[in-house]
């Protein structure tokens, strides 16, 4: 059996993404995938994919640009993801979340 990681700390930068953040987005993604792939391995269709979407948002004194990166599990449950900020000060700063209780009752995942 998979067994979760803990979801990474937040990681403040000064400039942009490194690979160091990208392959812990990746492992973070990954194994959030394969833990629900083997709680739920005799249930069949999985179907995951990896979204982003930016968004901006503008203020008297900045202009700024964010990036949220997150799981999908069957086109319907968003189970993890990462939140992309900058400040400002053009401050990187880099959330990880999880949240698997949506899949707790539809699919008895911690039973």
């Amino acid at each position: 059996m998979v067994e979760l990681i803990e979801v990474p700390g937040a990681i403040f930068r000064q400039v942009g993404p490194t690979k160091e953040c990208d392959k812990l987005m990746n492992d973070f993604f990954i194994n959030t995938k394969e833990y629900i792939q083997s709680k739920l391995k005799n249930s069949g269709d999985f179907y995951f994919v990896i979204k982003s979407a930016d968004f901006a948002y503008s203020s008297h004194e900045v202009n700024s640009n964010n990036r949220i990166t997150y799981v999908e599990f069957k086109e319907k449950y968003v189970l993890a993801g990462m939140l992309e900020t900058r400040t400002a000060f053009n401050d990187l700063q880099f959330t990880f979340f999880r949240d698997l209780s949506c899949l707790e009752k539809k699919f008895k995942l911690f039973v």
